[in-house]
């Protein structure tokens, strides 16, 4: 399978979800919610991040996470954002989470993990009360 076929996919499930959304921690849950229930529909995209110094897999993989946090950066308001957090840094965690349940088999742990994952995407943002609330507001 193309390596930049899956991560295409992701990225689109990812855009559609948030476009009925107005208010941008909304885009956000629902972007995380898409992304880790295409993993859960989809577990072969792991195959996508297996690299062995393949320098294309590297490359698409350090842009999809580029595309993950401009999509991030344009929605969240930059000034917002608490001192010392770095976009890039939580959305290569979050794959890497996503990744790693997938490659020991732990896909329904996976939709367990939605709400957390979306409240470490919005508490650098928001602070803890208010990232827990927007995050909860799609697991309820």
């Amino acid at each position: 399978m193309p390596f930049a076929l899956p991560l295409a996919n992701l990225e689109a499930a990812v855009l559609d979800a948030c476009a009925s959304h107005e208010e941008w921690p909304a885009q956000v849950v629902a972007a995380v919610y898409a992304g880790v229930d295409y993993a859960i529909d989809h577990p072969e995209v792991v195959d996508s991040f297996e690299f062995e110094g393949e320098t294309d897999q590297i490359r698409s993989y350090e842009k999809l996470i580029g595309h993950l946090t401009g999509f991030l950066q344009v929605r969240a308001p930059v000034d917002r954002r608490l001192p010392g957090s770095t976009d890039e840094a939580l959305i290569a965690g979050i794959v890497g989470l996503v990744g790693d349940h997938l490659r020991i088999g732990r896909v329904d742990r996976l939709a367990e993990l939605r709400p957390d994952l979306a409240l470490l995407t919005l508490l650098p943002y928001l602070g803890f009360a208010e990232a827990q609330r927007w995050a909860n507001s799609k697991a309820t």
